[in-house]
């Protein structure tokens, strides 16, 4: 099987209740009865099942591209070379008719996510055209993916995978933020105390500002490339959990500036003006300082980078140019679903997005202590 992909729906450790989605492309035309996934801490050799890893559960959630509608189950008992544990799935169907050579995904739900924080797990993938798991020449393919702290992810993996997210006072396209993930570090950055008289956008080194931006790094052999998107993490209180706000505060339906929550700027870029409230993100510019030069020639400034900003989330005047202002503004997708805001067609070495918050209040915005908090997901496709 060739140009495989892994889709968790969260990468947060021990996650419960969660749906994998595994695509990939078969090249041969036959019957696919039986499919045994196996999760692994290593991509090849000995299989040695992820801390706290439960894939044994659920039923399909989804597909796409199979030729026969027959949907497959999940067998307790197995037989052949597939044998049910936490770490092993075994699917099966009654379907002898052949699946056209192709790209296809199947979703299956009620999976749990490994507990180690900051991990990388492999599933290995091996299909069959038998109902038993005894087919003598199966075909197999691996997976990689990660479970990560909320704004930090670090794999080291066979099939590569690096991606972190922290903060840094790297504010242009050219300073190394680092040498490589290993380095990036910090869980927060302060724009300051906000007035009606001015928009505050990352870096803010006055006013309680800590001079630093947001960043998240990415580097994968996945020769298909990869997508980087943003969740907003949901808070305590009511309504508007996942923007700037008072944590636990009761915030009104609509967007008002007369409660704790600051309004998001929504799926749409808009721009900022002093004294109207707002929240919202940009990425000034894709870092390319930390990209070695034997990797491939990466100038923001002449697009020769391999990971690009998605069109609401570009700071500066171009996609060449790096910056942030009111006037080309921000977004925001404050519902916690996964909003892709960067991605890349092929490999990427090391390149870091570098992230510029802004927000202004209204003269109602109620005083106090605002947080927005983030979480990052990188999908490589092999």
């Amino acid at each position: 099987m060739t140009s495989r992909s892994l889709t968790i729906s969260s990468g947060v450790p021990g996650a419960t209740s969660q749906t994998y989605t595994y695509g990939f492309t078969t090249i041969l035309s036959q019957s696919i009865q039986s499919i045994e996934f196996e999760a692994c801490t290593t991509a090849v050799g000995t299989c040695t099942g992820p801390t706290g890893m439960t894939i044994n559960a659920g039923t399909e959630a989804s597909r796409s591209g199979w030729t026969n509608a027959t949907t497959f189950a999940r067998n307790a008992t197995g037989g052949g070379g597939c044998t049910p544990a936490a770490n092993v799935l075994c699917l099966d169907r009654t379907q002898a008719a052949s699946e056209t050579p192709g790209a296809r995904t199947l979703g299956w739900n009620t999976q749990t996510n490994p507990t180690t924080t900051n991990t990388a797990f492999f599933v290995r993938i091996t299909i069959y055209s038998d109902t038993g798991w005894t087919d003598a020449t199966p075909d197999t393919g691996t997976v990689a993916s990660a479970v990560v702290q909320t704004l930090t992810v670090n794999a080291n993996v066979a099939e590569v995978l690096n991606f972190c997210a922290g903060s840094t006072t790297v504010n242009d396209a050219t300073t190394s933020v680092a040498g490589d993930c290993t380095a990036v570090s910090g869980t927060s950055l302060h724009i300051g105390t906000l007035d009606t008289s001015t928009v505050n956008i990352s870096p803010i080194s006055t006013n309680g500002g800590d001079s630093n931006n947001g960043v998240v790094m990415l580097r994968t052999n996945a020769v298909n490339g990869a997508t980087v998107s943003y969740i907003a993490r949901q808070q305590s209180g009511t309504n508007h959990l996942g923007t700037l706000r008072i944590s636990g505060a009761a915030c009104d339906a609509g967007a008002t500036s007369t409660d704790q929550c600051i309004n998001a700027a929504g799926a749409t870029q808009a721009a900022f003006t002093a004294g109207v409230e707002n929240f919202g993100m940009t990425i000034g510019g894709v870092n390319c300082g930390s990209v070695t030069g034997t990797s491939y020639s990466c100038v923001y400034a002449s697009g020769t980078n391999h990971l690009q900003q998605g069109a609401q989330y570009v700071g500066g005047a171009s996609s060449t140019t790096y910056g942030a202002s009111a006037a080309k503004g921000f977004a925001w997708v404050e519902s916690g679903t996964a909003t892709q805001v960067a991605s890349s067609t092929t490999v990427v070495d090391d390149e870091a997005l570098i992230l510029r918050y802004g927000a202004t209040p209204a003269i109602t915005t109620p005083f106090g202590a605002y947080t927005a908090l983030t979480d990052f997901i990188a999908i490589a496709t092999y």
